[in-house]
């Protein structure tokens, strides 16, 4: 829906189950959704809010769809009450459009977050934020493995918007008493993901071409993460924040993998053989080596990834097929 259409009217399931409430802002995104299931399994109340309503609404989920403001927020929390926890998985989704659109990154992504921190600020009585961040705001700082107590180096207008967004919630945080949660996701993919490198590898892999042409020279290093492990971290992160203290965590596995090694994985599991090609060409903003030391997540809060690369690159293959037996959804920046 574009802006202007944008509404706060809700849509909701039956409420289910008692305990403690959530709001979820861009919770009808790719790793939204799978915040706000992982809430009601859990037998959270979960209210999403943003632009598009979390997949399938499920008893249980309420949505207030628009523009993430105080004012929507606040419609949310007058009709289901006010939240214990807010999940802020909303902004701006992509390096490129970063580039594209500076000025509308920066308002999806550091202007929802100064309306949440309004809106806590004013009207949770014992606020507690989790903000999902992105392993964009290291920059391009070498092949090693990156802790959180790193420096951080954006090389990117959505690396820079996303850093601005941890500054905000962490001085908010000192300020006045908000337990805050960042967690900094590197490579997240999954069944859902109708973009980035695994999306446009399949889409390709059946055109009639033997060769199949990838950019920069395949020894890039990424560090991936199932999207319903990521759903797991946020969940683990937000239930262990103490009120008025902050804290950072990686999310990733760990595990560098080569992107000529993951495109070889993909295909084989696609039973596709194509001849891959390696353009050496770069994109701004995307750092040659990004690998996450997972240690603190580890320790404090005893999480492992429980999908592996290879049971997640079968299941996005077999689901990949599924899609293709009608038209594939446009994909909407959260």
């Amino acid at each position: 829906m574009s802006q202007d259409g944008a509404s706060s009217s809700p849509r909701s399931g039956a409420m289910s189950g008692s305990g403690q409430s959530v709001i979820v802002a861009g919770g009808g995104g790719f790793l939204g959704s799978r915040i706000c299931d992982a809430f009601l399994e859990r037998r959270w109340r979960v209210v999403s809010v943003g632009i598009g309503a979390p997949i399938g609404l499920r008893e249980g989920a309420h949505h207030h769809e628009g523009l993430v403001t105080r004012e929507l927020l606040t419609a949310a929390s007058e009709a289901h009450g006010t939240p214990d926890l807010i999940v802020h998985a909303a902004g701006g989704s992509s390096v490129g459009q970063s580039w594209e659109s500076p000025r509308s990154d920066f308002d999806l992504s550091v202007g929802s977050t100064a309306e949440i921190l309004d809106f806590a600020r004013h009207q949770m009585p014992r606020p507690r934020l989790t903000l999902v961040s992105s392993a964009a705001v290291y920059g391009d700082v070498g092949s090693g493995s990156l802790s959180e107590d790193d420096p951080c180096l954006p090389m990117s207008p959505y690396g820079a918007h996303k850093r601005v967004c941890e500054e905000l919630v962490l001085a908010e945080s000192r300020m006045s008493g908000v337990g805050v949660a960042v967690v900094r996701f590197f490579s997240l993919f999954g069944n859902g993901l109708r973009k980035q490198i695994l999306w446009d590898i399949l889409r390709r892999s059946g055109q009639p071409a033997g060769t199949l042409e990838l950019w920069g020279d395949g020894q890039e290093t990424r560090d991936f993460l199932h999207v319903n492990d990521a759903a797991r971290l946020i969940l683990l992160a937000s239930t262990s924040i103490v009120p008025g203290k902050s804290r950072i965590y990686n999310g990733a596995s760990g595990q560098p993998v080569s992107i000529r090694e993951l495109a070889g994985a993909l295909l084989k599991q696609a039973g596709v053989s194509k001849e891959l090609h390696f353009n050496g060409k770069h994109r701004a903003g995307d750092p040659r080596h990004l690998t996450a030391s997972t240690t603190r997540a580890q320790n404090e809060l005893g999480f492992e990834p429980a999908v592996s690369l290879d049971e997640g690159l079968s299941a996005y293959v077999a689901w990949f097929r599924s899609e293709q037996s009608g038209p594939a959804p446009g994909e909407v920046a959260r």
